[in-house]
């Protein structure tokens, strides 16, 4: 059975990090206007210690956060014929002490979201590229590094500065949805067991 590698943030959902970056400076941005990997990156930088300050000790964006269409649908599909792993980074190393809290909230949400998801396939590393996975899914090119033999990275702002050319020569695939990941990754699959 192949393996999977897939982020959880701005791959599965999307946590409430603008929605707070927005309330911290009374502003209004959408995510289509945003093209950092960072979102608090558009906080000016002599308020942004104040407000990570804020952020962590008193926020949990998973509270809020937004599940992408179909992804625990095409997620629990994809359990049935690839053995899944929940990879996602937590360590900001702006605030590496405080930032430890954002394991324990990425671990409850994805219990919560993804029961189907063995507690032990949920790894938590700022290394992705170090993970052994046949698959893997994220929103970030660096996370796509290493070994793999399909790579794919879900479309965002953020990521669109990478060429066609450029992913190709990482061997890369670009997706838009999670529609297209099914279509990636169940399409002949699920056909043969019917």
């Amino acid at each position: 059975m192949k393996s999977v590698m897939i982020d959880l943030d701005e791959t599965i959902c999307s946590p409430a990090y603008l929605k707070e970056v927005n309330k911290y400076l009374k502003s209004n941005y959408k995510y289509e206007e945003i093209d950092t990997y960072f979102v608090e990156d558009i906080i000016p930088e002599d308020k942004r210690e104040q407000f990570l300050d804020y952020f962590y000790k008193n926020v949990n964006v998973y509270d809020h956060a937004e599940i992408f269409p179909r992804a625990i649908e095409v997620i629990e599909n994809l359990s049935k014929h690839y053995e899944i792993y929940i990879v996602s980074a937590f360590v900001d190393k702006r605030r590496v002490f405080e930032s430890g809290i954002m394991a324990q909230y990425k671990y409850h949400w994805i219990l919560k979201n993804l029961p189907f998801i063995d507690p032990k396939k949920i790894i938590f590393t700022g290394s992705k590229h170090k993970v052994l996975c046949d698959i893997k899914i994220d929103d970030k090119v660096s996370n796509l590094k290493g070994y793999g033999e399909t790579k794919l990275l879900l479309d965002h702002m953020h990521n669109r500065k990478y060429s066609f050319e450029e992913l190709n020569s990482l061997g890369i695939k670009r997706v838009q949805d999670w529609n297209q990941i099914e279509a990636e990754l169940l399409g002949g699959i699920e056909n043969d067991i019917s």
